[in-house]
């Protein structure tokens, strides 16, 4: 069961992704060569060996897959791993002081990395971490922009907050209040409205 299903009604999912599979391309490259290893070994015990070690790091490479679900919602960051044992981090997006992508080499060819997101956390070192995740960089940029929506929504909440104040005392004529009324709320509808969630 995906980890989205257990959000509150008050979260939209702005983004959802696992572990890309070219994060495991060593292991699936080196089931690849055991399996073929197999067809040139004349002893068959060696040979079944072979076939249980290749099939044994492929199930590890589609378990690491499985066991990973990321979240960006409209008010917090989830990492969740692994399938019975679940360990899940989480932060607030408006928390996170800065956002660190790291890239091995096989990870630029590839278009994979690890994408940190650092709060201020104990010590000084808090961080949720997305491990081998397609396209970090458009990620960042993915993340930038609702911290970017996050604030313009605040924004207008604070000013939906004085106008009310404002018309509550008189002190703007009533076609102008439901004037700007209208158009803070129409505002935070196009922010609040549900992005499709990438992967």
């Amino acid at each position: 069961m995906s980890f989205a299903t257990f959000l509150s009604v008050e979260e939209v999912l702005y983004w959802r992704g696992r572990m890309s599979w070219r994060a495991n391309v060593g292991h699936v490259i080196l089931s690849m060569l055991l399996f073929l290893l197999v067809l040139f070994v004349s002893h068959s015990v060696l040979g079944i060996l072979l076939l249980f070690l290749a099939t044994l790091i492929l199930l590890y490479a589609y378990l690491r897959v499985l066991a990973t679900e990321y979240l960006i919602t409209s008010s917090h960051i989830y990492a969740r791993y692994g399938i019975i044992a679940r360990n899940i981090t989480q932060t607030r997006p408006e928390a996170v002081s800065a956002v660190y992508v790291q890239q091995s080499i096989a990870g630029r060819l590839l278009s994979y990395g690890d994408i940190m997101f650092m709060t201020p956390g104990e010590g000084g070192h808090g961080f949720v971490t997305f491990k081998g995740v397609k396209s970090p960089e458009k990620l960042k940029t993915t993340f930038f922009d609702l911290i970017k929506r996050i604030k313009e929504k605040t924004r207008l909440e604070e000013l939906l907050k004085e106008l009310e104040k404002e018309c509550d005392f008189g002190r703007l004529p009533e076609d102008r209040c439901n004037a700007l009324r209208q158009k803070y709320q129409e505002e935070l509808k196009k922010l609040e409205e549900n992005p499709q969630p990438q992967s």
